[in-house]
């Protein structure tokens, strides 16, 4: 596989290495620097130190220097010890100093499921669904769009209208706007 670039990306920590490869099926495999605080996609708090994000793209992988941008197409699936993401597209916009980045964009048959921290016994493992993601790194926060909906244990958030948008905080929080409906499933077993 023929290298395009090698980058500094971060892909939900501040500071990432990867390399994009050109091929059909180009994987890019990031190890962290650096640490992050905790959020949806980060529960556990900071990153464990050489941590790595593997990301698979079965169709095309680039990267624009000039831009700043990185694009995975195609069956985008990224791993990391705190989340997986798979997706139809991932674009990744660098900050201009290139020391973390501004913006993910997802879009496209998104699902996002969230690691669960082993220190932490009761907490619930989370699984965002939506047709668009964004996520900003300087707050930690996600934002869900294009029939959006939040899972977490027996609480299931449904959006109800196509322009429906929902906020996960990094604190935790969750915020909906927009049409939807919560589903609570009852796992109590009859007596």
């Amino acid at each position: 596989m023929k290298k395009i670039a090698l980058f500094s990306l971060s892909l939900l920590c501040p500071l990432l290495v990867a390399s994009a490869q050109e091929s059909t099926g180009a994987i890019s495999t990031l190890e962290a620097d650096s640490k992050k605080k905790p959020g949806f996609l980060s529960p556990m708090g900071e990153r464990p130190k050489g941590a790595k994000t593997e990301i698979t793209a079965s169709e095309e992988a680039s990267f624009d220097n000039e831009k700043n941008v990185a694009e995975f197409k195609g069956g985008v699936v990224v791993k990391d010890t705190q989340f997986t993401l798979s997706c139809d597209t991932l674009t990744v916009k660098l900050a201009k100093d290139r020391g973390g980045i501004e913006v993910a964009e997802a879009r496209g048959n998104i699902v996002v499921v969230q690691a669960t921290d082993p220190a932490n016994p009761k907490q619930e493992k989370a699984i965002g669904r939506a047709g668009q993601m964004t996520y900003k790194p300087d707050t930690g926060d996600i934002t869900l769009r294009e029939w959006p909906s939040i899972q977490q244990g027996i609480n299931n958030q449904v959006a109800t209208e196509v322009g429906t948008v929902m906020y996960l905080k990094s604190s935790g929080e969750s915020r909906t706007v927009g049409g939807s409906k919560t589903v609570i499933s009852d796992t109590a077993k009859a007596q």
